[in-house]
């Protein structure tokens, strides 16, 4: 499994003319492994113990050039910190209040792309970002 992660991300580096080098390649396995929404600190201290020669600023410029490349993309769903999603496809995210944490959520999504709205404006990219109180918080709160 874990040979065939790294062959995965090997490839799709190679695919987008991208060097693919030791950190790179973990840094893209985690994204590929870990569907957590994960923010490059995140991503650092997890593969920090791993790789004792990665620096933040090495994270930070894998996943500029994995956004640039459109392998990943970017999530703004936390005023906070940057995020970033190995699912490039649109899809809705939830983000809890309580815990912070991002999930993916299965609803139907509506289809924008290439449509024009409101006064003829042409979408081009679509995201739908939910709030509330996920599964686990809400199981937490009821036991109190």
């Amino acid at each position: 499994m874990k040979n065939e992660i790294t062959e995965k991300a090997k490839n799709i580096l190679k695919k987008h003319g991208i060097q693919p080098s030791v950190q790179r390649i973990k840094i893209l396995e985690y994204l590929l492994i870990n569907r957590t929404h994960p923010s490059a600190d995140e991503i650092y201290r997890s593969l920090c113990a791993e790789l004792p020669t990665l620096s933040k600023t090495t994270v930070y410029n894998t996943i500029e050039t994995l956004v640039e490349k459109g392998i990943v993309k970017p999530l703004n769903i936390d005023s906070r910190e940057l995020r970033v999603d190995a699912i490039i496809e649109p899809h809705a995210h939830f983000r809890c209040m309580e815990c912070g944490k991002i999930y993916d959520v299965e609803i139907e999504m509506p289809d924008y792309i290439n449509k024009k709205v409101g006064d003829g404006h042409l979408v081009k990219a679509q995201d739908l970002y939910l709030e509330g109180i996920c599964n686990s918080c809400l199981k937490k709160n009821e036991k109190k």
